[in-house]
């Protein structure tokens, strides 16, 4: 019971540190931060305990005793930091206020007929109202964006705005639980809709963080995938610049062959020109080029490269695009693959037809072992997840340009990549 006592009376602390976990990303945790962090919490916890704080100044007490956990543990700077404890303010805040509504409600209904220990039955309560919040948090936030590593704001001012509000909320929400008059007839519904705004306001609050986040989130990503097609593009007229070398350089062999009267040179042309002659003829420039770099890099890693390739298809698609576009699915094909040890399995197989009025490219390669998938797109193995990873959203980036799907299929150790887009008038 001592135990009860003294979780109920920290609750305001021990609920905020519960809920940071939500908000921070171990990926950005400092030196010594399993010494650290449990140092901190029992600190600030005693803190809590132990320093007689009137309220209703001890919640600003500890917001800050929050902050400096955060700062302590954590990289990121004071953005993540004020980010974090702001939404670990809010949860807590809203599970009490949720708690404070079920007590009020149990009282009101339930308490002339049943007997209970009220500081277990508060406990259970909490720990139920947490479960409430957090659970589907973690499911639809933490789970896809903090763990991926280090958050980035659309706006700093609206972090500062967001933590004004909820310290602000709580002053009010104390102040104003002070004027109500328990010996009121409407005392329990005033008490229970000020809980229930003060939950809400909290849940508002909360959302714009998230959205404040989210959305520098998806404009990172869309910023990261530009600049990827950007250097694909720049990539492409490097390797188309090289095969019009390659070609001259091949009817310069070829003009030199036709001249050529001693059998020796004569025997030496004819291997140079089948070292550099092209390997493919698919009806698209584009689709030759990568293709023939495709193929001489899955020489390199000991791996069969098998087409069937109508390269016509891809007409109306931008040349970088294709090059792109092929290029990232064969390199994660090959990624793969670098994990295989059977000979047997290192093959990869390139098909591009046609079906219908669309036009479709499917890549299929063995995997070692099956891939996370987060939003049904396999995320990279790598540790550097912020760096890599783009590859499969860079290719669905551009088939939805043109209209287009892919759908990715893992199973029985067989990764598949389907990418079909409409045929429409070719791009320039």
């Amino acid at each position: 019971m001592i135990a009860v006592e003294f979780i109920l009376r920290n609750q305001i602390m021990i609920g905020m540190l519960g809920a940071l976990f939500l908000f921070v990303s171990l990926r950005q945790r400092r030196k010594l931060f399993w010494l650290l962090m449990p140092c901190s919490a029992a600190a600030a916890v005693a803190f809590s305990a132990l320093v007689p704080i009137p309220m209703p100044f001890n919640f600003l007490a500890y917001f800050a005793a929050i902050a400096l956990v955060v700062a302590l543990c954590f990289k990121g700077g004071w953005k993540q930091v004020l980010f974090s404890t702001t939404c670990a303010y809010c949860v807590q805040h809203m599970t009490s206020k949720i708690v404070y509504l079920l007590l009020m409600f149990w009282a009101q209904f339930q308490y002339g007929y049943v007997t209970c220990n009220i500081e277990l039955l508060s406990l259970a309560l909490l720990l139920l109202a947490n479960a409430l919040v957090c659970i589907p948090i973690y499911c639809i936030w933490t789970r896809r964006v903090i763990r991926s590593g280090a958050l980035k704001f659309d706006n700093f001012k609206t972090i500062i705005y967001t933590a004004v509000f909820i310290l602000c909320a709580v002053f009010l929400c104390f102040l104003a639980e002070c004027a109500l008059d328990a010996g009121s007839p409407f005392f329990a519904a005033g008490y229970i809709c000020l809980n229930a705004l003060c939950a809400l306001f909290a849940w508002m609050v909360l959302m714009m963080n998230f959205t404040n986040s989210r959305g520098e989130f998806l404009t990172e990503e869309k910023r990261t995938l530009e600049q990827l097609l950007k250097k694909d593009k720049q990539q492409y007229e490097t390797a188309r610049q090289n095969m019009e070398r390659i070609n001259i350089h091949y009817h310069d062999i070829k003009k030199r062959r036709v001249l050529a009267m001693d059998p020796e040179e004569a025997r030496r042309l004819d291997e140079e020109l089948k070292k550099i002659q092209r390997l493919y003829y698919t009806g698209n420039e584009v689709v030759d080029i990568t293709l023939s770099e495709k193929a001489a890099l899955c020489a390199e890693e000991g791996i069969q490269f098998i087409c069937s390739v109508d390269g016509s298809r891809l007409n109306m698609i931008k040349p970088y695009q294709i090059y792109s576009l092929l290029g990232n699915a064969v390199d994660n094909a090959v990624e793969s693959l670098r994990a295989v040890d059977d000979a047997d399995k290192k093959v990869i197989r390139l098909d591009i037809f046609g079906r219908g009025n669309m036009s479709v490219i499917r890549v299929e390669n063995y995997l070692a072992s099956e891939p996370k998938k987060v939003d049904g797109m396999p995320v990279t193995t790598k540790p550097d997840k912020e760096n890599h990873g783009f590859g499969l959203k860079s290719i669905k980036s551009i088939a939805e340009e043109y209209g287009g799907m892919i759908r990715i299929g893992t199973e029985d150790h067989q990764f598949t990549l389907v990418v079909a887009i409409p045929n429409g008038p070719q791009k320039k």
